[in-house]
């Protein structure tokens, strides 16, 4: 987080971090993707802010603010970013559970997508996050 100017989050995610208990886990500024909610719910005004548009509106929104390294977290979130190809650098963590069920990290993209690999790190013994940047021509 520390090399993060900002955070884009899709409302899923945001709602399920809102129902975590304790203390706002973020230090940096939240941006909450939703073509459905009508605002921040009023615990949150401070902590978070909405923005709706399209992608590249959005984007240059945030960039005009002056936040330009962002971290996009969600699986739709993060689809939508990978469709339109606005993803510079992924980082994967992966967590020797298999769910069962979920939301594909990535789904339908129009075409691929080449990444670099540049690291991979183990904590914990098991768990594993790779880090790839994207190779662009």
């Amino acid at each position: 987080m520390a090399g993060i100017d900002a955070i884009v989050m899709g409302r899923n995610t945001f709602e399920m971090v809102c129902s975590f208990e304790g203390e706002w886990p973020f230090s940096k500024p939240v941006f909450v993707l939703s073509t459905t909610m009508v605002s921040i719910p009023a615990p949150y005004h401070e902590k978070a802010m909405l923005v709706k548009g399209t992608l590249p509106a959005i984007l240059k929104a945030i960039h005009e603010r002056g936040y330009k390294s962002l971290y996009i977290d969600g699986g739709l979130t993060i689809q939508s970013f990978l469709k339109e190809d606005l993803i510079d650098e992924l980082i994967i963590t992966t967590i020797p559970i298999v769910l069962g069920a979920g939301i594909p990290l990535f789904g339908e993209i129009p075409r691929s997508l080449v990444f670099e690999h540049l690291s991979s790190e183990v904590f914990l013994h098991q768990i594993v996050q790779s880090s790839y940047k994207r190779k662009r021509k």
